[in-house]
């Protein structure tokens, strides 16, 4: 039996990367995999636009909460496996609380795999991706857990070296997982549309398939120094320049007189 850990800062974001994946290892395999899931926010914040502001924090996280248990639902993952960390959508640190946090977590499961948000090499340059990740890898490299290191697999990656793949039929399972997530069909249904071209490419790379989620797994003794602040790719930057930092969106902001 695998002991599997999905780690996702925003309760939607494994559904475009890891889908396909989950389900297999949930529907095809229940009965030899255990699989868990940390979000560690719950989404408080991701609506664009203030005029949306009366329903940012703890209404939308309920909100949001029962989106992903709905969308667990369908892998037959219960309500029980998912954990919350705690920290606010836009604001997740990079510090010793929230390590210790995945350390006391990390100690008591002990997955033998674990898929968490790309820190490095990320199409996605969202902080609390960016933190979620190193945290992870920090953990990990540096055995914050004695006797322990599990293999580490990071989705949204520009560098995969690991592939999944899937058929066109199965991309039905995307649409279901997508659907739950009502209050963010604005932000996803933008990013489907990419995640199709790119699961598309990468399925052409693997032979006798048509899709593939694609992620890279860690190597311990090469990507170290990678993970310095000061040390981001200028292909990450580029990305940010082009594709994120002139979205209004894509960094969260409290709205005035939130309760935060």
């Amino acid at each position: 039996m695998g002991k599997f850990l999905f780690v996702q800062p925003h309760p939607d974001d494994l559904e475009l990367n890891c889908g396909q994946i989950l389900h297999y290892l949930t529907r095809k395999n229940r009965n030899t995999h255990t699989v868990s899931i940390i979000s560690v926010t719950k989404g408080e914040f991701g609506l664009p636009g203030s005029q949306y502001d009366k329903f940012k924090g703890n209404f939308l996280a309920k909100v949001r909460t029962r989106e992903l248990e709905n969308a667990m639902a369908i892998h037959g993952i219960p309500s029980d496996n998912i954990h919350y960390l705690g920290y606010i959508d836009g604001y997740v640190p990079f510090k010793e609380e929230i390590i210790g946090k995945f350390v006391k977590f990390l100690s008591e499961y002990r997955p033998d795999i674990i898929f968490a948000p790309e820190p490095l090499y990320t199409s996605y340059v969202h902080i609390d991706h960016v933190n979620s990740g190193r945290v992870i890898y920090y953990i990990l490299y540096n055995q914050r857990i004695e006797k322990y290191k599990p293999r580490l697999f990071f989705y949204s990656s520009l560098l995969p070296n690991f592939l999944f793949p899937f058929t066109k039929e199965d991309y039905y399972i995307t649409e279901r997982l997508l659907a739950c997530h009502k209050t963010q069909f604005w932000l996803l249904n933008q990013m489907k549309i990419i995640n199709k071209i790119k699961t598309r490419w990468y399925g052409m790379q693997v032979r006798g398939w048509k899709f593939a989620e694609f992620f890279r797994k860690v190597d311990y003794n090469k990507d170290h120094l990678s993970l310095k602040q000061d040390k981001i790719p200028l292909l990450v930057r580029m990305v940010y320049r082009f594709c994120w930092a002139h979205r209004s969106w894509f960094n969260a902001k409290y709205p005035a007189g939130s309760i935060y």
